[in-house]
């Protein structure tokens, strides 16, 4: 079972030819309505590549809170660990998107749902891997703790976030702790990224990885530092892209992967995603994925 904690919106995605240089009216070209958010993606991810998986967030009692529950109903996603509040607006975010696939977002959290602080207690099993986000901190921390102590597998998405010392204890707590560009960036004060990426492995003696979208993924494990590189594809579109890539990694961990066939079958995942819009419908299934791997090369750096 994948188990993936952390936030869930709903997208309302706006498309464009292209930005405009200031600020004008522009016609848009169609407007969908999607679910999203770092860690229910992930849910869908590894459900689409064929594994269990439960997503476990905050959930409003609004109209958008209902259309979150459908979607998930769909793909036989479980959510009993979930929070629901009285009252309360489920995230919300609004999207627009060029014919590049590049993206300007604007997300919403109700206060009450920031605010609420209960979080659902866990039975922490061996055979079940975790993937969680940094929208829900408190969640978060209590995760990548348990499962540190258990020696379970965890997958920290680390994007979006201010830096604290629960931040620095999900890094060092969560197995496999995974950094966008901007939250290594963060993270490690804008340093070079290969001494960012070696300074954590120092200080936490294990796997540390970074998705520089395009440009690959590097990580630092065993002392060493490698690559992944990304072939060049036509991007249809980003959105979500990062997401998919941690539900696929938590799946090839399930998989008894290693780490490096992990961060390979992940980027596969990822950038195939790219290449179609639809948001978690687009997708790919695990069969597509495993011919596009040829594709992807790993190298040592040094």
């Amino acid at each position: 079972m994948i188990i993936c904690a952390g936030s869930i919106f709903t997208d309302y995605i706006s498309r464009i030819n292209k930005f405009p240089k200031k600020p004008i009216k522009v016609l848009s070209r169609g407007i969908d309505k999607r679910l999203g958010g770092s860690a229910a993606v992930s849910a869908f991810t590894a459900k689409i590549l064929g594994s269990e998986s439960k997503f476990i967030g905050k959930f409003g009692d609004d109209d958008s809170s209902v259309f979150l529950k459908n979607e998930l109903k769909k793909f036989s996603i479980n959510t009993s660990k979930s929070i629901f509040i009285k009252k309360c607006q489920s995230s919300q975010s609004f999207v627009i998107e060029d014919t590049k696939g590049e993206r300007l977002l604007a997300a919403y959290n109700d206060p009450k749902l920031l605010d609420y602080k209960k979080i659902p207690k866990l039975n922490f099993k061996k055979k079940d891997i975790y993937s969680i986000d940094m929208r829900w901190i408190d969640m978060a921390s209590y995760i990548a703790i348990n499962t540190n102590k258990k020696n379970i597998k965890c997958v920290a998405d680390l994007d979006n976030f201010k830096n604290s010392n629960k931040i620095s204890e999900i890094v060092h707590k969560a197995s496999h702790p995974i950094f966008s560009e901007e939250g290594l960036k963060t993270y490690k004060k804008n340093i070079n990224m290969q001494k960012a990426l070696f300074q954590i492995f120092n200080e936490t003696n294990k796997f540390v990885a970074v998705t520089m979208g395009s440009k690959g993924v590097y990580w630092v494990e065993n002392n060493s530092l490698y690559h992944c590189n990304v072939p060049k594809v036509k991007t249809v579109e980003t959105n979500c892209a990062g997401d998919v890539f941690h539900g696929a990694f938590a799946t090839a961990l399930s998989l008894n992967k290693s780490n490096s066939q992990s961060i390979q079958l992940a980027a596969a995942t990822a950038t195939l995603k790219c290449m179609k819009a639809g948001g978690i419908y687009s997708i790919p299934n695990l069969n597509n994925v495993k011919k596009f791997l040829k594709k992807l090369k790993i190298r040592k750096i040094k």
